[in-house]
């Protein structure tokens, strides 16, 4: 058993994925939505009581988290004082963000006030219960100088398994590598089991093999935690 488990039995897992406007500050319209819609497919059927919440704010995600056993978002990174990383864009029509830690600066929108935003490093205990955070966005395994690094910083909060990249990653790369990656985590090669570490790997090659490039996948960065390195709720359990 994890040194924390759920409270939940069947264990919780929340999927987050956004329709982007083309334009400033977005780029090119992004739909990840149907991704987030597999991710929780996969997930109910491997045993967790998993929830697709399209197009949420970041207040949402944030305090659904607390209570996770997995987390998972697809979109958007940040890139915020002319420097990558540190932040996870959400969008409900209106931006918001969940930060990696907070070093005295805000994330501000165009008028200069501080966008609706939630720290990671604000947290004390209260990730101590997830087994999986998944972060399929640009940039979240990367160090921002003011906001920090989600992957580490979810990892020093006590999530068990966190999976980011640290650069830009294409789409529908990024689309592809989420689908492989819990499809693999639902069946794993022939039936069998695989580890956390091993699916998002394998995922990344499945990518190579499709598109016959990464597309920024292979910039993937990880922090794992043996021995709850495995996604099947038999292994979390309840407390």
């Amino acid at each position: 058993m994890p040194s924390s488990a759920t409270q939940y039995n069947p264990p919780w897992a929340h999927n987050y994925g956004f329709n982007y406007p083309g334009g400033p500050p977005f780029g090119d319209p992004l739909d990840t939505r149907s991704h987030a819609a597999i991710a929780t497919i996969r997930q109910a059927s491997i045993g967790y009581n998993s929830f697709n919440l399209p197009n949420s704010g970041a207040n949402i995600a944030f305090n659904n988290m607390k209570d996770d056993a997995i987390f998972f978002t697809i979109g958007h990174g940040a890139s915020v004082h002319g420097e990558n990383g540190g932040a996870l864009w959400f969008y409900n029509g209106t931006s918001s963000f969940i930060v990696a830690e907070f070093k005295g600066e805000y994330i501000r929108d165009a008028q200069g006030n501080p966008a609706d935003q939630y720290f990671l490093s604000s947290l004390s205990t209260e990730l101590k219960d997830v087994l999986l955070a998944v972060y399929v966005n640009c940039w979240s395994g990367k160090t921002h100088s003011l906001f920090g690094n989600l992957v580490d910083m979810s990892a020093q909060k006590g999530v068990d398994n966190v999976i980011g990249f640290s650069g830009a990653i294409s789409y529908p790369h990024s689309g592809y590598w989420s689908d492989r990656f819990w499809y693999r985590c639902q069946v794993g090669p022939l039936g069998q089991h695989q580890t956390i570490r091993n699916n998002a790997n394998a995922a990344m090659m499945d990518v190579l093999s499709y598109y016959g490039a990464f597309g920024g996948t292979n910039t993937l960065y990880a922090r794992y935690r043996i021995p709850y390195n495995y996604l099947d709720p038999a292994r979390y359990g309840v407390v």
